[in-house]
C-alpha cells in the first residue's frame, strides 16, 4: 500500500486540503467547510486559533488575529503578540498544522507528507519560506508546484479532450496566469506570468477606503487609526463584495461604528467595478505577457479557466470575453480547484497511477553577473543562463573567463528577474570559489545552473583546466534572508505549552533589512546615464577620470545598501555634471 500524501492549497484568503480516493480528487472538510479561513489569532485565554475560530474574533479582537499572511512570506515581517512574535512562516505553519490534523482525521492515519501550491511568480524566497512553512507543521513538501498549473491538473482529471487552456487565477492576494496544453495526458504548461502583490485583498481595500472617505464626510470621524472599525469595515464590505457578483446594489449598513455614530450607504456594482478597474487592467497585461511567451494568440485557446475566489467577480468574465472573444469557464469550483490539483500530483507522487503527467516551467529568468566596458565605464551586466518559461528540470551552462593575471578566486552569483543590471534583479545567492590556478587572464570557468521540479536553483562552478568545482544550493531570498528553523520551532512549542500569553497585541510590524533610500537609488540611476552621455560627448581627461570614480562608489554604495553615502555622492555628481553640462 503507498503512502498516502495530501494536496494542499495554501491561500491568502482561504486554504484547502485534498486528497485522492478511488482516483478522484476529493476535498477534505475542515471544521464542516469545505475551505478554511487563512486566519490565526490568541482566544482570550491566550490559546491558538487557527481558521473559523480565529476569523470569528476578527472584529472583536483585531490586535489579536492575522489574516493574508501569504503575501509577507519570504520577507522579515514580524507578527507580534505581546510579547510573543512570529514570523509568517510561523503562521503559515499554524495554518498548515490544522489542514494537517483535518486530512488526519478524515483519513484515519497520519500524515507526514504533502503537495503544497505556490503562486506561479513565488520567487526563489517565497518558494523557500513555504517549505519551511511545512517543516514546521510536521510536513514534508515533497513537491511545491504553480496554482495555475495545480488547477489544470485537476481539470485534466475530469476531462480527456486535448486543448489549449488559459488559466487565469486572481486570488486573494496574488494574480498568475499560465497557458496550458493538454495533450494525450501530459499537461504541459508553456508560460506563465503574474503579480504576487494583486488580487481581492487590494479590492477589499478600495472599498474601506471609498466607505471610510464617505463616512468622514458625513460624520466629521476619520477611522484611519481606528483598527476595530477598520475590521469591521473590511469584514462587511468583502461580504458586499461578494454579494456584489449577484445583483446590482448592497445596502452597507454597520451601528455604531465609531461612538454613536452610524455607517449606512449603498454601493452598486458598477462603482465598485470602477474602483478596480485598474488592477484588472494589470491582469491583463499579465495575461497578453504569457500569451506572447507561449506564441498563441486568441484564436489558439480552447478554453479560459477561471480559479480564484476574485475571478468571481463579474468584470472579470466580461473584460476576458471583450479582450479574447472567448466566454470563461467555471466547470470546477475555482475554490477548490486549486487544491484537487494539488492532490492530483500528490497521488501520481505517491505511487496512484494517474492519466496525467505535468511538465512545468520556471516563470522567471536566472542568470550570473559579470563585468563589461563600455565607453570608459566598468559595467556589471547579468547574463541568462535559464530564460523564463524553460521546462523543469532544467539545467544550463556557460563558461566565463578571469579579468586578471594570476587571479585566485572569483565571485560567483546568481540572480532572478528579467533586467540586464543585477541591481534591478533579485539576488538569489551568492558564493567565492578559491585556489584557481596561477595563470594568465583568461582561466575558463564553466558555471552551471540546475533548476529542480520544485524550482530550487543549484549553481555549479568548475575550473575547466583543473576540474576545481564548487557547488552551492541557492535558497535564500533577494536580501540574501536566512530562516532559523530551530528557532522558529521553539517559538511554536513554547506558544503551545504556555496556558496563556501576555498581552493582546498582533499588530504587522515590517522590519527593514537595509537603510536603503529607493528615491536615491532613483536618482543614482539618472545621474549615471547623464554622466555616460557627457562623457560620451567628450570631457577633460580629468573631468572624466573624477566622474567615473563617483559612479563607482556610487554603484559600490547602492550594492551595499548604505542610503546615506548614495545620497552623499549623488549630491556630489550632481553638481559636478551640472558644473560640465552648464
Amino acid at each position: 500500500m503507498s503512502e498516502t500524501i495530501i494536496g494542499i492549497d495554501l491561500g491568502t484568503t482561504n486554504s484547502a486540503v485534498a486528497v485522492v480516493k478511488d482516483g478522484v480528487p476529493i476535498v477534505i472538510p475542515v471544521d464542516g467547510q469545505p475551505t478554511m479561513p487563512s486566519c490565526v489569532g490568541l482566544d482570550d485565554h491566550g490559546a491558538l486559533a487557527v481558521g473559523q475560530p480565529a476569523l470569528n474574533q476578527l472584529v472583536a479582537a483585531p490586535e489579536s488575529t492575522v489574516i493574508s499572511v501569504k503575501r509577507q512570506m519570504g520577507t522579515d515581517t514580524i507578527l507580534k503578540v505581546g510579547n510573543k512574535s512570529f514570523s509568517p512562516e510561523e503562521v503559515s505553519a499554524f495554518i498548515l498544522g490544522r489542514l494537517k490534523q483535518a486530512a488526519e482525521d478524515y483519513l484515519g492515519q497520519p500524515v507526514t507528507k504533502a503537495v503544497i501550491t505556490v503562486p506561479a511568480y513565488f520567487d526563489e524566497g517565497q518558494r523557500k519560506a513555504t517549505a519551511d512553512a511545512a517543516k514546521l507543521a510536521n510536513l514534508e513538501a515533497v513537491r511545491i508546484i504553480n496554482e495555475p498549473t495545480a488547477a489544470a491538473l485537476a481539470y485534466d482529471a475530469q476531462s480527456s479532450q486535448n486543448q489549449t487552456i488559459l488559466v487565469y487565477d486572481l486570488g486573494g492576494g496574488t494574480f498568475d496566469v499560465s497557458l496550458v496544453v493538454v495533450e494525450d495526458g501530459v499537461v504541459e504548461v508553456k508560460a506563465s506570468h503574474g503579480d504576487t502583490q494583486l488580487g481581492g485583498d487590494d479590492f477589499d481595500d478600495v472599498l474601506v477606503a471609498h466607505v471610510s472617505d464617505l463616512f468622514s464626510e458625513e460624520h466629521g470621524l476619520s477611522l484611519e487609526d481606528d483598527l476595530r472599525a477598520q475590521r469591521r469595515l473590511k469584514v462587511a464590505l468583502e461580504h458586499a463584495k461578494c454579494r456584489l457578483s449577484e445583483v446590482p446594489f448592497v445596502k452597507v449598513q454597520e451601528d455604531f461604528l465609531k461612538g454613536e455614530k452610524h455607517l449606512t450607504t449603498e454601493i452598486s456594482r458598477e462603482a465598485y467595478e470602477e474602483m478596480i478597474e485598474t488592477y484588472l487592467q494589470k491582469t491583463f497585461t499579465c495575461t497578453h505577457q504569457a500569451m506572447e511567451d507561449a506564441k498563441v494568440v486568441p484564436e489558439q485557446l480552447d478554453k479560459i479557466l477561471l480559479v480564484g475566489g476574485s475571478s468571481r467577480t463579474p468584470a472579470v468574465s466580461e473584460l476576458i470575453e471583450n479582450l479574447l472573444g472567448i466566454t470563461p469557464s467555471f466547470e470546477v469550483n475555482p475554490d477548490l480547484i486549486v487544491a484537487m490539483g494539488a492532490a492530483v500530483q500528490a497521488a501520481t507522487l505517491a505511487g496512484v497511477k494517474s492519466q496525467s503527467i505535468l511538465i512545468d516551467i520556471t516563470p522567471h529568468t536566472f542568470s550570473t553577473s559579470t563585468m563589461e566596458t563600455s565607453m570608459g565605464f566598468p559595467n556589471e551586466i547579468c547574463v541568462p543562463l535559464i530564460k523564463r518559461n524553460t521546462p523543469l528540470p532544467c539545467r544550463k551552462a556557460e563558461v566565463f573567463y578571469t579579468m586578471a593575471d594570476n587571479q585566485n578566486q572569483v565571485h560567483v552569483t546568481a540572480f532572478q528577474g528579467e533586467a540586464s543590471t543585477p541591481e534591478d534583479n533579485s539576488l538569489v545567492g551568492d558564493f567565492m570559489v578559491q585556489g584557481l590556478s596561477p595563470v594568465p587572464a583568461g582561466n575558463p570557468l564553466v558555471l552551471d545552473f540546475g533548476l529542480d521540479l520544485n524550482g530550487m536553483l543549484a549553481v555549479t562552478a568548475t575550473e575547466k583546466s583543473t576540474g576545481l568545482t564548487k557547488q552551492v544550493v541557492m535558497d535564500t531570498n533577494s536580501n540574501i534572508r536566512t530562516f532559523d528553523l530551530e528557532k522558529a520551532r521553539d517559538n511554536i512549542a513554547e506558544l503551545t505549552e504556555e496556558s496563556s500569553v501576555g498581552g493582546d497585541n498582533l499588530v504587522p510590524i515590517q522590519t527593514p533589512t537595509k537603510d536603503i533610500n529607493q528615491a536615491a537609488i532613483t536618482e543614482a540611476k539618472q545621474l549615471r546615464k547623464r554622466a555616460e552621455a557627457l562623457v560620451a560627448g567628450g570631457v577633460e581627461e580629468d573631468d572624466k577620470i573624477e566622474i567615473l570614480e563617483l559612479v563607482n562608489q556610487t554603484t559600490s554604495a547602492v550594492k551595499a545598501g548604505d542610503g546615506s553615502t548614495i545620497t552623499r555622492l549623488n549630491q556630489s555628481l550632481s553638481d559636478v555634471l551640472f558644473y560640465l553640462e552648464d
